[in-house]
């Protein structure tokens, strides 16, 4: 039992980490679209963008920003 815990536990440790990882990766994503939105004065499309995900994920593919 102690083994299958141990992995378990692992298991447990890496999936954590994997949402940490991904957290940063949607958090660097916005914060690049909403720059790029400012820069050019789209500030309907920023405010769209916070509320509809599939104009979000539109914008994402616009500035290829889009994650692979």
């Amino acid at each position: 039992m102690m083994l299958e815990e141990m992995l378990k536990d692992e298991r447990e440790a890496g999936r954590l980490e994997g949402e940490k990882i991904g957290e940063k990766r949607g958090e660097k994503q916005s914060l690049e679209l909403a720059n790029a939105l400012v820069s050019q004065g789209r500030y309907k499309d920023l405010k769209r963008s916070l509320e509809d995900e599939a104009f979000r994920e539109k914008l994402l593919e616009e500035f290829g920003l889009k994650s692979k």
